[in-house]
């Protein structure tokens, strides 16, 4: 389930370097680690990348709170740690699953593009 970015309904833009974007800020395209997980555009290594770079962001942040500064947002601390949780447990669901086989047409049309 992707959230409203800029006004507009978001989805991941096709092409690598759009798939960056996304990944430079997870949270401002998918409204929850569950959204990613359930994306159906993803790959296990996308989902992976996404919500390693989202844990990260929040690690980063509990860090800078915890050596003086002052959150964005007063109070978002606990929710945030909660949110940490959420993104620690997709991770683990994601790993934990088996990666699907491609059926035969997707793999013939990766190999067809990769040229």
């Amino acid at each position: 389930m992707l959230k409203s970015y800029s006004g507009t309904s978001a989805a991941i833009p096709s092409g690598i370097d759009d798939f960056e974007q996304v990944v430079a800020d997870p949270a401002a395209f998918y409204a929850d680690p569950a959204s990613i997980v359930s994306d159906a555009g993803l790959t296990r290594t996308q989902r992976l990348r996404l919500l390693g770079e989202w844990a990260q962001d929040l690690v980063d942040r509990q860090v800078a709170e915890n050596e003086g500064m002052a959150p964005e947002i007063p109070g978002a601390g606990a929710a945030e740690t909660t949110l940490l949780r959420q993104v620690n447990a997709a991770i683990e669901h994601v790993e934990a699953a088996p990666e699907a086989t491609p059926n035969l047409m997707t793999r013939v049309w990766r190999r067809l593009t990769a040229i």
